[in-house]
Formats: structure tokens, C-alpha cells, sequence
């Protein structure tokens, strides 16, 4: 089951928690990364990563790979990947938390060492960002409350 979840949702807390699952990290599929560079929260949304050329192909070809070798893939919900998926007729269910939950995410950043700019993105379109997934009419949706995570819903 592939498991489409808004950042701060506790993908990695839950794949951490449940050996059937993985949490499949788009970074290395998203972004050429250098040096020393790695998947922590302080790498994401950097504006000086350079994009793959071959991304989301790159990234759902993967997926279709591993998927079927967990009980869950946990992956982003980014609308480019989930476009693909819909395109392969590939189906997902979406996790995203209700939208009274914005400063409840912001703090959930924060602790987690995510960036300014990454918040520029996350937080700042929030807004944006939870109608698009609320629109989606391919994929299950499961609407997190306030102070639920992933491993409260699954």
C-alpha cells in the first residue's frame, strides 16, 4: 500500500515503528546532492539542490520497484509523483492534516530542524497546499485531527 503523506505527518516515526514499512525518500531521486549532503530535515526544500532531470519518472519507476516488498511505502505527497501514479492508474492513499492544524505543523518543523525556507514553503502555502490534496478525487483520503500522527490512523 503506498501511503502519500503531507510533511510533519510521521512517515518516518511510523517506519521506524513497523519493520512492513518504508519510508521511501524522494531526495536522492528529487535532487543531484553533493559532498556531504544526506536525506535530513535541513537538506529539504534547500533552494541550492540541483533537480534531477529525470524526476518524478526517475522516482514512481522506483517506487514500482520496491512497492510491492512492504505492507506500506510511505512517500511524499507531491503532486507531480501522485500525477504519475494516477497516469499508471497506481493507487495511494492520502494522509494530510486538517487545515486547523497549520501552527500545530509549523512547531512540528521547527523541533524537527527543518529550514526557514523549507517553512516558506510548507507552512507559508498551507493553505494552497491542503485544498490541492483535499481535491484530489484518485486517491483514499484520511484527514489527520489536531496532535494525530500516521501511527494514530494506520
Amino acid at each position: 500500500m503506498i501511503i502519500a503523506a503531507y510533511a510533519g505527518c510521521g512517515k518516518s516515526t511510523f517506519a521506524q515503528m513497523h519493520k512492513s514499512a518504508l519510508d521511501f525518500h524522494c531526495l536522492p531521486y528529487k535532487y543531484y546532492l553533493y559532498g556531504d549532503s544526506d536525506r535530513s530535515e535541513a537538506c529539504k526544500a534547500n533552494p541550492d539542490n540541483d533537480m534531477r532531470h529525470d524526476w518524478p519518472d526517475n522516482y514512481v519507476a522506483a517506487l514500482k520497484d520496491i512497492v510491492n516488498n512492504y505492507e506500506y511505502v510511505l512517500i511524499p505527497s507531491d503532486f507531480w509523483v501522485l500525477e504519475l501514479l494516477q497516469e499508471e492508474r497506481i493507487e495511494y492513499t492520502l494522509v494530510y492534516p486538517c487545515k486547523e492544524a497549520r501552527e500545530e505543523y509549523r512547531c512540528r518543523y521547527l523541533d524537527r530542524g527543518n529550514t526557514e525556507y523549507f517553512l516558506s514553503i510548507f507552512y507559508e502555502n498551507w493553505g494552497w497546499f491542503i485544498d490541492r490534496l483535499e481535491a484530489d478525487d484518485y486517491g483514499k483520503h484520511i484527514v489527520l485531527r489536531p496532535h494525530q500522527f500516521l501511527a494514530d490512523v494506520l
